[in-house]
């Protein structure tokens, strides 16, 4: 069983970003979708106060809809100071998520693709913990459930190569850039400028 202690690193690596910005970069437009950095603070911060009851009730009320839910659950949070979040947060960084059929490596994986969500458009420097990134590639590339997570990245026929840490995956036509940047654009960010090979072509 999980102990869930590398999604709770992950946690409290994030509320550490995140408490360390000004109000200004809290309102910044994220990669994710509408969601300043607040807003991504206050989804992440969803799946820890969220509880089984609840998740389930908010699907139900959202037809269902994954995204829905997400964005429903959030925005309950943004009514919260950021403070009160972080706390909460960080209180609870190492609970496991209400519905078993998420793994901890999938916690880990979201929290590392929405800290560079944060990350980037700041230009902020930092970088993720490398046995996180590492979990998530191997996530996103490996599990089943990574289609949750909107990768529509085809992973036929191609070798992803991390040129910064020790890290591959498949084989066919090459794909390299760093592990940072492979796992955002299996995140369908627009990373794909700082990728380079000949297997491009498959994701373009």
């Amino acid at each position: 069983m999980a102990t869930w202690e590398l999604a709770g690193q992950a946690r409290r690596d994030f509320a550490d970003m995140i408490e360390a910005l000004t109000p200004e970069q809290l309102q910044q437009q994220s990669q994710c979708g509408a969601w300043t950095a607040e807003g991504v603070l206050a989804h992440i911060a969803s799946f820890v106060e969220t509880g089984l009851g609840g998740f389930l009730g908010t699907m139900v009320k959202s037809g269902f809809n994954f995204d829905k839910v997400s964005v429903s659950m959030a925005d309950t949070q943004l009514q919260r100071p950021v403070a009160d979040v972080l706390a909460s947060l960080r209180a609870q960084a190492t609970k496991s998520a209400a519905l078993p059929m998420f793994p901890e490596e999938m916690t880990v994986t979201d929290i590392a693709i929405h800290t560079q969500d944060v990350r980037r458009p700041l230009g902020l420097e930092g970088s993720l913990d490398d046995k996180v990134l590492r979990t998530a590639l191997d996530f996103m590339t490996t599990n089943k459930k990574a289609k949750m997570m909107v990768t529509n990245k085809p992973l036929d026929w191609v070798r992803l190569v991390a040129s910064d840490m020790d890290w591959s995956y498949g084989s066919g036509a090459e794909i390299t850039g760093t592990g940072e940047a492979l796992l955002m654009a299996l995140g369908d960010r627009d990373v794909l400028d700082e990728l380079s090979g000949d297997g491009l072509s498959n994701w373009r």
